[in-house]
């Protein structure tokens, strides 16, 4: 395990744990941050604090099936080429 924790330690680890709350039971709420989140164009999250990410917009089976099928006409028009310009 990493961290030099053998078995005996990590119950020493937990007993110590549990004394704590024994001791203190109440749970203290962690203080919110506050950041808010609004998504920009082309599925761009732009945080509060200045963080940016990439989020895929859902799309619905039709949606998907004709982009499947898009893909497999690209891959037979390749095939096609490829096949034409070995038969020139």
């Amino acid at each position: 395990i990493a961290g030099d924790l053998d078995g005996e330690k990590l119950e020493e680890m937990y007993s110590e744990a549990h004394e704590k709350i024994r001791e203190d039971p109440e749970h203290e709420l962690a203080e919110k941050k506050g950041v808010t989140h609004t998504r920009g164009e082309a599925g761009q999250m732009t945080s509060s604090d200045g963080t940016e990410h990439a989020r895929s917009k859902k799309i619905t089976l039709e949606q998907r099936r004709a982009k499947v099928t898009a893909k497999i006409a690209a891959a037979q028009a390749k095939l096609l080429a490829a096949d034409e310009d070995e038969e020139e």
